[in-house]
């Protein structure tokens, strides 16, 4: 289980995924199946799984009736599995030596995991092809990755992140307690916010940061960039002022301008939320290079949604901007195998193919370099994003509708706790104003126990309903209800 990013750990993952997602129970013969493996090598990977995970964390077997089975422990997830395995992978392991400087050349590293020389250089020529992806180079003489600062960073914060939560903190001399202290004042700063797990993910980007400053490997960026981000600074409404000094008493000497600067750009490198528009406004009015391109891009490819009546469009917008972000000073980004993708339904296919069609034409501008060694990241991504905007759009218009009974307050009050407790609020709204006998341009539909054919100005559809209401009245909303889709 050293080594992740081979075809047997993979397989090993999605074996692990399928047993917790399972419709049914699956016998040997029928994972390997669904595995593309022969029954010996489903064998040995559940040895292998049995060998690295504690009981009491998860364990895979064969039960008496002779289909393979997973017990988890409690507040254990697939997340949490993924985590375990990556932080016994030979890359977590590599990687964790080389950011902490370990002096040893290939052979002496070997000896240290238990693994024989050649062994390892099999190991080492996956990770090399791996690390290539990231344009960064693996040396053995002595251990040590090199290449562009940012990259480097990035492959760190990437490995450590996906560790976590299995790893708990693996900084002892960068408290995260700090660090928090620190993301509070980014926060308040520049209007943003950060989820409990993204705070995490961002913590780790830091304390990567700042084991490298210490190291002497410093961070330089292009003036202009600077001076953008001067510009934004000098912006902030509130008047709030960020302390440095949190993060250069961890490390005994004052952080560069430039490196002050990173410590935004590696916000964008998990998630955050914008509070208002200020950081946004800032971005656009004082960054047009890198904004207003990325805007137009975001714009186009946001657009899909309209054909599928997704709400949020402008959230669709600042999600794609702030992802296409990363790409301004990260050339080539490379993740990890992620939990394995269940199967695109067809509406996640055309989507795929709209974004892919969509970044083609922009990949040979030049403000759009990044896109072309990127493209099948920034379409999973996209996909992801754009695919769960779309569940959350309801599958019907609203309809807003006004109760009136002949019998006054009570009686309407029956019929509205009676659709209630049919319909969700995404399909109806019951709107509830004080003079009942007067229609107003919201609503869409009057149910009622009386005619009004004596109301000729009332505009919005009619139900004549029984008190109380009979399957039929409800069969005559459902009709109602059913013109309503959104298609």
């Amino acid at each position: 289980m050293k080594n992740l990013i081979v075809a047997s750990e993979y397989r090993k993952l999605k074996l692990l995924q399928m047993l917790f997602n399972a419709p049914q129970n699956y016998q040997k013969k029928q994972l390997a199946s669904l595995l593309h493996c022969s029954i010996k090598t489903l064998e040995s990977d559940i040895e292998s799984l049995q060998g690295l995970i504690d009981k009491d964390i998860a364990y895979v077997y064969e039960n008496e009736a002779r289909y393979i089975m997973l017990d988890v422990g409690e507040h254990v997830n697939f997340a949490y599995l993924y985590a375990l395995i990556i932080s016994n992978s030979h890359l977590y392991l590599l990687a964790d030596d080389t950011l902490r400087s370990a002096e040893m050349n290939l052979s002496e590293w070997a000896e240290q995991n238990y693994s024989s020389v050649p062994t390892m250089y099999r190991r080492i020529r996956q990770i090399d092809d791996y690390l290539s992806e990231c344009n960064l180079v693996l040396e053995t003489r002595p251990l040590a990755i090199k290449g562009p600062e940012v990259n480097l960073r990035f492959f760190y914060y990437h490995i450590y992140s996906k560790a976590y939560p299995y790893t708990e903190w693996q900084f002892p001399d960068i408290p995260y307690e700090t660090l928090n202290q620190f993301i509070i004042q980014i926060e308040a700063f520049y209007h943003i916010r950060f989820s409990l797990s993204s705070r995490i993910k961002y913590a780790i980007s830091l304390a990567v940061a700042l084991t490298r400053i210490k190291q002497d490997s410093a961070f330089i960026s292009k003036k202009h960039y600077l001076d953008c981000w001067d510009n934004i600074t000098a912006d902030q409404p509130d008047g709030a002022t960020i302390d440095y000094t949190l993060l250069e008493d961890i490390i005994g000497c004052p952080l560069s301008k430039d490196e002050r600067f990173f410590t935004i750009i590696m916000a964008s490198w998990s998630h955050f939320t914008h509070t208002s528009s200020y950081f946004s406004k800032a971005r656009a009015k004082h960054g047009p290079n890198v904004y207003a391109p990325n805007h137009m891009l975001a714009s186009e490819l946001t657009g899909i949604l309209n054909q599928h009546h997704t709400p949020n469009t402008e959230l669709a917008i600042t999600e794609t901007i702030d992802f296409l972000f990363r790409f301004t000073f990260l050339d080539k980004m490379n993740f990890l195998p992620d939990i394995p993708r269940p199967q695109n339904s067809p509406e996640e296919i055309q989507l795929r193919d709209q974004i892919r069609k969509i970044l083609t034409k922009y990949e040979t501008h030049t403000d759009f370099r990044y896109i072309r060694s990127n493209k099948p990241l920034i379409i999973n991504h996209l996909v992801d994003i754009y695919s769960i905007l779309m569940k959350q759009t309801p599958p019907y218009d609203t309809l807003h509708i006004k109760v009136i009974s002949e019998n006054g307050h009570l009686w309407e009050e029956y019929l509205r706790s009676e659709i209630k407790k049919k319909y969700s609020k995404d399909q109806v709204r019951l709107c509830h104003d004080t003079i009942s006998h007067q229609p107003k341009p919201h609503i869409d539909l009057i149910i009622s126990d009386f005619p009004f054919y004596e109301q000729p100005d009332i505009e919005a559809d009619g139900l004549l309903w029984n008190i109380p209401p009979s399957p039929t009245d409800f069969a005559q909303l459902d009709m109602v209800l059913e013109r309503q889709k959104v298609y």
